[in-house]
């Protein structure tokens, strides 16, 4: 897993403290919005603990099933439901001697948290339908998009369960509030689409398409910015990645962006250039053309692009 590239001094700290927290066996809570990369964090910590030899397992918790949640953690013996003809195990025993990452725990039914519970201060558990106790070694790391707190309060997450993996609490930022990095991060995701769509040509960003993506709010976070680089990259003409090859959600006249240039004080001509800025763009150059989406005469848009 490549190392996180930062230049925000908050993310910066973050990752040092996730080092430090690494280095030990102390239970890790992970917080922050979707698509920030609590995932990826979590393969960090992994990847700077003593454990970094063994596997990293990943337990998406809100995919699984509810009637499978404790075979699929703990295993099961042949004949412990219909269908089960053999034995299967666990994703704590795949996770044996290295890191077991549950990803959004609270979505683990309250019986099933107790028996993670169990397995974590005990080491030990037994497969369903099973009647031998088998012993795992296992650093386990927690997610949640929620506030686990109000998740406690609500009797929706254990408390005693939370306590336990609360030990070291990590808050991924959301993007808005690391715009320092996007012109890093997608150098790094415009490569990456190159490579993976076998592209001849390497792409780069004109300057008004950056300004574009540190203007947006990124409410899909990090895994938005993947997405929408890695659109722009198929579907751009040339080697300049352009404000309008990127997705249409990120349009001037789009709600997010407008919100954002709300938030930020921005003014009506700022708003109004940074719209003529991308029909032009839409068009090709074509100021004919683009008079027209704009609803106002070509020799106006001549005057306000003089202006």
């Amino acid at each position: 897993m490549p190392e996180f590239l930062t230049r925000n001094k908050a993310f910066g700290r973050l990752l040092e403290t996730a080092r430090r927290a690494a280095r030990t066996q102390a239970g890790i809570f992970i917080t922050g919005e979707s698509g920030t990369g609590k995932n990826r964090l979590a393969g960090y910590i992994h990847e700077h603990s003593p454990r970094h030899t063994g596997p990293l397992i990943q337990v998406p918790c809100a995919n699984l099933p509810v009637g499978l949640l404790e075979s699929e953690l703990f295993g099961h013996e042949p004949g412990a439901f219909t269908g089960a003809g053999e034995s299967r195990p666990g994703r704590f025993e795949l996770a044996d001697g290295g890191s077991l990452y549950l990803d959004e725990i609270q979505e683990l039914t309250l019986e099933v948290q107790a028996k993670v519970l169990r397995a974590i201060q005990e080491k030990q558990f037994e497969r369903l339908g099973g009647n031998e106790t088998l012993s795992v070694d296992v650093r386990i790391i927690a997610s949640s998009q929620e506030d686990p707190e109000r998740m406690v309060d609500e009797g929706r997450l254990r408390s005693d369960l939370f306590y336990r993996m609360n030990v070291v609490r990590l808050h991924v930022p959301p993007l808005r509030e690391r715009t320092d990095d996007i012109p890093g991060l997608a150098a790094e995701f415009l490569a990456l689409a190159t490579e993976r769509h076998n592209l001849t040509a390497a792409k780069r960003l004109a300057p008004e398409t950056l300004e574009r993506l540190v203007q947006y709010p990124w409410p899909g976070n990090v895994r938005e910015l993947v997405h929408a680089l890695e659109s722009a990259t198929i579907l751009s003409r040339d080697d300049i990645v352009q404000p309008a090859d990127l997705p249409a959600s990120m349009s001037v006249s789009g709600p997010a962006v407008l919100g954002s240039f709300a938030d930020r004080s921005r003014t009506l001509a700022e708003v109004e250039s940074a719209y003529i800025d991308e029909v032009l763009a839409r068009t090709g150059g074509n100021k004919s053309a683009a008079a027209r989406i704009l609803g106002i005469h070509r020799k106006t848009l001549h005057e306000k692009l003089r202006r």
